[in-house]
């Protein structure tokens, strides 16, 4: 397993999770269940990222080449500038964007110092034949992924923000007649 920074970044301590991957990995419900051995394997074909608050790990609108779960930390989801979402420990992203071969649909932000397993694109696509019960969860994660939903989310939004927005003016506009 490499450390590296994340994309981009300055120079951060190598993260402790190093110490013993499986063991940080297996309270995680993508990785629960799954064998020492198997989560070493797995573990070994990751790289350990780090972030510092504020940085941006995923853009938006650009080729997806990596899939990220977060060991340690916090960060928002983004769409179009306006927060959607909180990834935490165990969340991922970008599980839709590269199965399905898309652009990022989201932003994502470190909000607090932040560690993240990272598997380049052509690793991802080895699961399935290293690791099929994991390729299994990853695709059910999909359909539940920050990228899957960002879109239906940021629209939810910004129709809630108009209906507020026409309740509220109506009702000014109502009382200076």
């Amino acid at each position: 397993m490499r450390t590296h920074l994340p994309h981009p970044g300055p120079a951060q301590a190598a993260p402790s999770i190093d110490e013993d991957l499986a063991r940080a990995l297996r309270p995680m419900p993508l990785f629960s269940g799954l064998p020492d051995d198997e989560l070493d394997e797995f573990a070994g074909a990751c790289e350990i990222c780090t972030a510092h608050p504020g940085q941006v790990v995923q853009a938006q609108d650009v080729p997806v080449r990596y899939w990220h779960v977060i060991t340690g930390g916090h960060a928002v989801v983004q769409r179009d500038g306006t927060p959607i979402g909180l990834l935490g420990r165990g969340d991922s992203w970008s599980e839709h964007s590269l199965l399905n071969q898309l652009r990022s649909s989201i932003a994502v932000v470190a909000l607090s110092p932040l560690t993240l397993l990272t598997m380049s694109q052509r690793r991802f696509f080895a699961v399935p034949e290293q690791h099929p019960v994991l390729a299994g969860r990853l695709v059910a994660r999909s359909a539940t992924s920050a990228d899957r939903l960002a879109l239906p989310v940021f629209n939810a939004l910004v129709h809630l923000d108009l209906v507020r927005r026409e309740c509220t003016e109506g009702y000014l506009e109502g009382q200076y007649d």
